[in-house]
């Protein structure tokens, strides 16, 4: 997902979570910037994007805007934590054969 598509997603998570008029402005403000990046094909994290909008003078400087944007990153990284303790699909346990083993054969 690019980067427009993520903030919506963020935008929408945040006003699942009843956060502040002031937060949805703030996402509303990056929205606004982010406008001419709709069709790009650049895919980032979720988790970037909202350290992006954290950085933001408007998130700094108010403590209840900084406080909605720093629980939902904590579960973002919660969710990718998880996702990198689950191993791959294509990993096994599998090892290299040694060369004894076709000797062998």
């Amino acid at each position: 997902m690019n980067i427009y598509e993520q903030l919506q997603s963020l935008r929408e998570e945040l006003a699942d979570r009843d956060a502040t008029g002031k937060t949805l402005r703030v996402v509303d403000k990056a929205l606004q910037q982010a406008a001419p990046l709709r069709d790009n094909g650049l895919s980032v994290s979720r988790l970037q994007v909202l350290r992006h909008v954290m950085r933001m003078p408007e998130v700094l400087n108010d403590e209840e805007v900084r406080l909605d944007l720093l629980g939902l990153e904590g579960d973002l990284e919660d969710q990718a934590a998880q996702r990198t303790e689950e191993a791959p699909a294509y990993e096994a346990d599998r090892k290299p054969k040694l060369k004894k083993h076709y000797k062998k054969r």
